[in-house]
């Protein structure tokens, strides 16, 4: 099993994703970010479950696993996995670097 490192953009996006929903209701944020944190958890295990992002059309040197309408851009080193983006589909991940 490896660790889990968000960098700060990913932190920053998770951040957004909990405002956004916690405006309407604090608590379906709470559980949202909670179920996306634990769905990112598996990767601790199993690592490389997403595609590599260019055969997701995604230009990029990264993996790429999806939950509900969000893209997370990941990439895999020997002592952990470190998560670059949060992405909601209604954004265009090409302006999103």
């Amino acid at each position: 099993m490896i660790s889990i490192r968000y960098n700060k953009q990913a932190q920053n996006d998770l951040e957004n994703i909990y405002e956004t929903i916690a405006k309407d209701k604090k608590m379906a944020a709470d559980s949202f970010v909670n179920k996306i944190d634990t769905y990112i958890k598996l990767l601790s295990t199993t690592p490389e479950m997403g595609k590599e992002c260019k055969k997701s059309g995604i230009e990029r040197d990264c993996r790429v696993i999806y939950y509900k309408n969000y893209t997370i851009l990941y990439k895999i080193y020997k002592t952990h996995v470190s998560i670059k983006r949060v992405i909601s589909s209604k954004q265009n991940i090409k302006e999103n670097r």
